[in-house]
């Protein structure tokens, strides 16, 4: 008898109709002289695609009617073997296309060729070590063969490494994402990740943690100053005074310090080898009367020597990163000096910034929109303007600091007299 009528039985319900699981179907012998038509299949069987017996009876005869007659046209010889193709057509069960054999490795490097383009170099990196502790744990086998228990064990395992649950979930979104790829694709059958993500504990803000008083009190009292190098002062206070990421301070160029309406704005764009982490990163953040008065356009001015072009700071791309030397040389100076609790960093500038603008009573719009997050927000992400730079200003220069800058405003005063 036909595999699938072994291999998946049936229970006989009334003449040519089966009841599988809850699923009716029609199922008619072929009769012996037109086995070689159907590849000598027994029978002939198709789903009624129906769960109500009323309904699976009513859709039997019709379909009896209709095999019986092509039946015996076929073995009349009226039907010509184009009609036959097609009569045969109607009556055998398409099969499901049966998902390519793929190796797990293999269909990650697909997956990620085909995201290289849009991808950062240093991005794809992250990836690649990602997908490769994945495949370590998974183990490197055939795409089908991975199951939801498979997806469970690697979680679980990291977690048993030490890794965080947000860094864990953050393995398991890139497999997920890369399952769902490989179903479009027909590579497997479903996305065995899907839904595996842990629900975090704790809240979500008190991961990294901001400055306070102390701390910025101490990092502008402390931090080293060297002759010539205005670096350590400028980057630090650019980040308290704007929640610019470190990144974007480190690679601003000349032309990137300008003016917007009369005001003076800090141009964050993706001229050049410059990058933004998200789109939403592309923006104008106005520069806080507290930097200008400390000397910053007259910096700029001095750096530039007539050219709008080059780095501001000097520094060159390192790892595809204009930030990522001097951010670690900052977080090592500050953990050896300072540092009191464990979560923060330079990156605590931003939540900083964040956490003020929010004690103040500002609009999450116009906090996303300063520090370059994605409003999610369906009226004002996409009907909305973005706000003038008139009313970021205004919110900018909100901030305000109970520190000591004396030291700072001195060793910038030097720099200035010296470059004249």
């Amino acid at each position: 008898m036909y595999n699938f009528w072994r291999l998946c039985p049936m229970v006989s319900v009334a003449e040519y109709l089966y009841r599988r699981g809850r699923n009716y179907y029609f199922l008619i012998k072929i009769p012996t002289d037109l086995k070689a038509h159907f590849g000598g299949r027994q029978h002939l069987v198709k789903s009624l695609k129906t769960s109500s017996l009323s309904e699976a009876k009513a859709a039997v005869e019709p379909l009896r009617g209709k095999t019986k007659t092509a039946f015996i046209l076929m073995r009349s010889g009226i039907l010509t073997p184009e009609q036959m193709e097609i009569a045969l057509s109607h009556l055998q069960e398409k099969k499901k296309p049966q998902a390519q054999e793929k190796m797990l490795s293999d269909a990650i490097r697909m997956y990620l060729e085909e995201k290289k383009p849009n991808l950062k170099k240093r991005t794809l990196r992250d990836y690649e070590t990602i997908f490769a502790k994945n495949v370590a744990i998974i183990g490197d086998r055939d795409i089908n063969a991975v199951t939801r228990e498979d997806v469970v064990r690697l979680r679980s395992t990291l977690m048993a490494e030490g890794v965080s649950q947000r860094t864990c979930n953050t393995h398991i979104v890139h497999l997920s994402s890369m399952f769902k790829w490989a179903v479009r694709l027909t590579l497997c059958p479903i996305n065995c990740a899907e839904g595996l993500i842990l629900t975090l504990t704790g809240r979500h803000d008190s991961e990294r943690k901001r400055f306070d008083t102390k701390d910025l009190q101490m990092i502008f009292a402390t931090i080293p100053l060297k002759d010539g190098d205005e670096c350590n002062v400028w980057i630090p206070l650019i980040a308290l005074y704007s929640g610019m990421r470190k990144e974007e301070i480190c690679q601003l160029q000349r032309a990137d310090i300008r003016q917007e309406e009369g005001v003076w704005v800090f141009d964050i764009n993706c001229k050049g080898e410059k990058t933004t982490k998200t789109e939403a990163g592309l923006r104008l953040v106005p520069i806080h009367s507290v930097l200008i008065q400390i000397g910053f356009l007259e910096f700029c001015r001095v750096r530039a020597k007539g050219r709008d072009t080059g780095n501001l700071w000097g520094f060159i791309q390192w790892r595809e990163s204009w930030g990522k030397k001097w951010g670690g040389q900052f977080n090592h100076w500050f953990a050896t000096n300072i540092q009191t609790e464990k979560g923060k960093v330079f990156h605590s500038f931003r939540h900083t910034v964040v956490d003020e603008l929010k004690q103040l009573g500002e609009p999450k719009e116009l906090v996303s929109e300063l520090i370059g997050h994605v409003v999610n927000d369906m009226t004002f992400g996409r009907y909305g303007k973005g706000y003038s730079v008139h009313v970021l200003r205004k919110a900018i220069e909100r901030l305000s600091y109970d520190i000591d800058l004396s030291r700072i405003n001195t060793f910038i005063a030097k720099c200035h007299e010296r470059s004249l």
